[in-house]
């Protein structure tokens, strides 16, 4: 069980703190946010996509379902009014968007889907420090101490 529990702390640990994690910061312009409402959306990929859970290629201009609370990704402006946003998670459900899915979002909804992205990073960032101080030598044992905060950066 404490093999198990370090791991999973080791684990978070490691996604906090990997610079991919770090880039998506403030800095780089790359913004996350979780899907605000379950809702059909138009595909803008040029030429479609191809959804490898349901073995079907889904044209520019079809629509897919994108569930509520999947990971979106900000690529730029859309339409007016709109946001340009990525399916940036692999899709687990039939009948989903695929993989890399592109389309546009009204602002007011991407403006929540990223809010409630930065809450949860917010509560992720408490939850590790609080795990630091509660191992205290225990926590650089198991991640070898060169894991720096999530925040340390910026």
């Amino acid at each position: 069980m404490k093999i198990t529990a370090y791991g999973t702390i080791a684990a978070a640990a490691l996604i906090a703190s990997a610079p991919s994690a770090q880039a998506a910061g403030a800095h780089s312009g790359v913004e996350f946010g979780f899907m605000p409402s379950t809702m059909t959306v138009t595909l803008l990929n040029k030429g479609g996509k191809y959804v490898a859970l349901d073995l079907k290629r889904i044209p520019q201009g079809g629509t897919c379902r994108m569930d509520e609370g999947a990971i979106i990704a900000r690529v730029g402006p859309g339409a007016p009014g709109m946001t340009r946003v990525r399916f940036a998670a692999p899709q687990l459900a039939s009948g989903g968007c695929p993989f890399m899915t592109e389309f546009d979002l009204p602002d007011e909804d991407y403006a929540a889907a990223h809010e409630a992205f930065l809450k949860k990073e917010d509560e992720a960032t408490k939850k590790v420090d609080e795990l630091k101080k509660q191992l205290g030598d225990k926590w650089k044992e198991v991640t070898g101490g060169k894991l720096p905060s999530v925040h340390q950066n910026q």
